[in-house]
């Protein structure tokens, strides 16, 4: 058996748990092609892409999310009804850890990070996660256009049918960062808490990210506490890459901090 046919067959495997089957094939690929260089034993290989593949995408969702559910749940809202939107758009952020996080802070957040450049009129929202259930809270433009990608196959699939439920003008679609970069020509691109993990799966990668994106304005956040509540330096640390990213590149730059996240919109 090939080198090549043997892996393969590792990466079916490590598919084969339903919880990492509907991730972008080519991130499973790649990262169990990586655990493959590492280890010997298939039981070791399987199991360290599977805790590699949960500390990048796992650990974030719900698990068992019922996306199908949650889309008769919108469905059954009037279309006017904006209280009913934002309530059940706020209950299902809550089943995702980073647009959780941010709940508490959601109805300025967006409206004092975007002040400077709106209303928006077009956003490209990378390893978006829940994050496009926020809309109801961006300060946008009549007839905007949303762009929102994930490596999560069933998440997809749920934003394009939310996005066609409420008449948004937008596209949802599998995007791995990690092997092809965004074509879209924005106003606004969103990196929400995306950047760390990045570098998890290659050092150097949220800069390639940043080279090939195409926007007048990158909304780029970071945590400051990790999944289990703890800060851990994480200010000064993410403060430290952010200006190694920004280094050289001309942009200007404002800052936001609140509570959970710090933000910097930059200006390319």
């Amino acid at each position: 058996m090939s080198e090549i046919d043997s892996n393969q067959s590792l990466i079916d495997q490590v598919s084969s748990s339903s919880k990492y089957a509907h991730l972008a094939a080519s991130l499973v690929a790649r990262v169990t092609n990586e655990e493959a260089g590492k280890h010997k034993s298939k039981a070791d290989i399987i199991h360290s892409a599977r805790t590699r593949l949960h500390q990048l995408t796992g650990a974030y969702l719900a698990p068992k999310l019922d996306y199908a559910q949650w889309l008769l749940n919108f469905k059954s809202l009037s279309q006017n009804d904006r209280g009913g939107l934002e309530a059940a758009s706020l209950q299902m952020m809550r089943l995702h850890a980073s647009t959780a996080e941010r709940i508490e802070v959601l109805p300025r957040f967006f409206q004092v990070t975007l002040a400077s450049i709106a209303p928006v009129y077009s956003v490209l929202d990378l390893a978006c996660g829940l994050n496009p259930l926020s809309i109801p809270w961006m300060p946008l433009r009549e007839g905007f256009t949303y762009h929102a990608s994930d490596v999560v196959t069933p998440l997809v699939d749920f934003l394009g049918s939310y996005f066609e439920l409420f008449g948004i003008n937008g596209t949802a679609s599998i995007g791995d960062l990690s092997c092809s970069f965004p074509t879209q020509k924005v106003q606004l691109a969103l990196l929400m808490k995306t950047l760390p993990l990045m570098e998890q799966i290659e050092s150097g990668l949220a800069g390639k990210i940043l080279d090939n994106i195409q926007a007048d304005h990158i909304l780029i956040t970071y945590p400051l506490r990790s999944l289990g509540g703890r800060k851990k330096g994480m200010e000064q640390t993410y403060r430290s890459q952010f200006d190694q990213l920004a280094a050289g590149r001309g942009w200007k730059i404002q800052e936001f901090s609140f509570p959970n996240e710090i933000a910097f919109l930059a200006t390319t």
